[in-house]
């Protein structure tokens, strides 16, 4: 009967995986926003939508005459820059100056930069701000990136979803997201709490069944 217990083990580990919930990594992705002289375009992107732990990457594709350009994330998300809590980038220029090596010449000189949100980062919209310099003058071009919650499912993107720049939050779909997930969550502990109080029943059974087989062996032993 000692055999017995490492199978019923067996099957209880194997029900208890099925019921585990997938959970999928998230791969980090980019955004590329290409700067012009016109505005902002957004690039390609190739989550469903811009999640936490993703990378913006900005482009200068500027080429007019004595023009750069700064970025500038509104990181805690108050609405003004603050150089000691926001993100700013190197000045960008459309080219580089490059040496025979095809190396920098110069080692500040850069025509793209890149922020890469936390991955804990606060869901919601984040301005952003583009400072193009041209001749001296100054214009400053505004635009936000929506920043999803990475909730770790493999589902593709549904028809009519908005991601990237220009996306407003929806606080109530995100809240009835959550909630689904939470009371998803709530079962599955539910049903595991279920298989295994039926695994240890039926463990202590086994158990008892085989010590008063070994009682009877024990007796007719004796009685020979």
């Amino acid at each position: 009967m000692g055999k017995g217990r490492p199978l019923i083990l067996a099957g209880l580990l194997a029900m208890a995986s099925l019921l585990v919930p997938a959970s999928f990594a998230h791969t980090q992705q980019t955004l590329t926003v290409i700067l012009t002289d016109k505005g902002v375009v957004a690039g390609n992107i190739t989550d469903p939508a811009f999640v936490q732990g993703n990378i913006a990457w900005f482009r200068m594709e500027d080429s007019t005459d004595n023009t750069s350009m700064v970025i500038r994330v509104d990181v805690d998300m108050n609405g003004v820059f603050n150089a000691s809590e926001d993100f700013e980038s190197p000045t960008l220029t459309h080219t580089c100056e490059l040496d025979e090596n095809g190396s920098l010449i110069d080692e500040t000189c850069a025509v793209s930069t890149k922020y890469a949100f936390d991955l804990n980062a606060t869901v919601g919209t984040y301005n952003f701000w583009v400072h193009r310099t041209h001749d001296g003058n100054e214009t400053v071009w505004n635009h936000t990136i929506m920043v999803h919650k990475d909730v770790h499912q493999e589902d593709g993107p549904s028809p009519g979803d908005c991601f990237g720049i220009g996306c407003e939050g929806d606080e109530q779909n995100l809240s009835e997201n959550e909630g689904g997930t939470a009371t998803t969550d709530e079962s599955v502990i539910f049903v595991l709490g279920i298989v295994s109080l039926v695994g240890m029943l039926a463990l202590t059974l086994s158990i008892r069944k085989e010590r008063m087989e070994r009682r009877e062996e024990k007796s007719t032993l004796e009685a020979e």
